[in-house]
């Protein structure tokens, strides 16, 4: 039997089919969507592709409903309606899917009987997608849960903490991290004693500098593009450069330093 676990803002994390008797969750259905932009020329035949965007779209939970009396068809209804009345946004995933979420926004289901005198059921909820993104339950440096689909190697789990000069970072997304173009969630957190300290992604030519120094006791933070060492805004300290992960393998190369410990902290993206 599948199940729908929903969490609501910073609530916990819930069973839909707890909160309602006699409710049911039976599927859930989603198609990814892609906007193409043209260049038209005048006087020139056909369009030159420019660039593509994944955009929001709805993700469709089906549902089953019985009941005994109207009564309790009221009563669910209202129950249904009440958890769905949020304005915050909520984290879905299923049982089938127990690694993969999505942040959604609900939107009211019709619910009705199947027909008149009828003691059930059957409708939908649209949940509103905006990112067009699946995400992994858990962040790359507290990974826990995996699953098929998210290409972890075999169920290896890669490191994401490393004290060497050169290291790889695995991205098993299905698109490349880029919190500059694609705003998405990238965290690089750095301990470093030395004159300065730089990161760079050979595998991309992607680089962020630190030109201070620190004798290992602050936490340098490079969030998406904005730097903060021990939670103090610290950006005009750098380059204002920052790091993108390509899909797979990214070859990374610290200089500057004599020591360093640095984590990279990211939810793995899924279309």
């Amino acid at each position: 039997m599948e199940k729908l676990y929903l969490k609501i803002g910073n609530q916990d994390e819930f069973d839909i089919c707890e909160k309602v008797q006699g409710l049911h969750f039976l599927s859930d259905d989603s198609t990814p969507v892609t906007t193409n932009q043209f260049l038209e020329i005048s006087g020139a035949d056909g369009s030159q592709f420019q660039y593509a965007t994944f955009g929001k779209y709805q993700v469709v939970a089906n549902f089953f409903l019985e009941f005994k009396s109207w009564e309790d068809y009221k009563l669910a209804k209202h129950q249904i309606n009440r958890i769905f009345s949020t304005k915050k946004l909520i984290r879905m995933r299923t049982n089938v899917e127990s690694a993969i979420v999505r942040y959604v926004y609900p939107n009211f289901p019709e619910i009705k009987p199947i027909s008149d005198g009828a003691n059930s059921s059957t409708f939908s909820v649209n949940f509103d997608n905006p990112s067009g993104y699946r995400y992994s339950i858990d962040r790359s440096d507290e990974l826990s849960k995996v699953q098929y689909g998210m290409y972890l190697l075999d169920n290896i789990y890669p490191e994401y903490r490393f004290t060497d000069k050169s290291f790889r970072v695995y991205n098993p997304s299905d698109i490349a991290i880029d919190p500059y173009l694609g705003k998405h969630d990238l965290k690089i957190i750095s301990k470093f004693s030395g004159n300065s300290l730089k990161i760079t992604n050979t595998t991309n030519g992607t680089s962020w500098s630190y030109n201070k120094s620190s004798n290992g006791s602050e936490t340098v933070l490079l969030d998406g593009i904005v730097t903060t060492v021990n939670g103090n805004p610290a950006t005009v300290n750098t380059d204002y450069g920052h790091i993108v992960l390509n899909t797979g393998w990214n070859d990374i190369v610290v200089s500057g330093t004599n020591s360093n410990d640095i984590t990279f902290s990211f939810p793995f993206i899924y279309i």
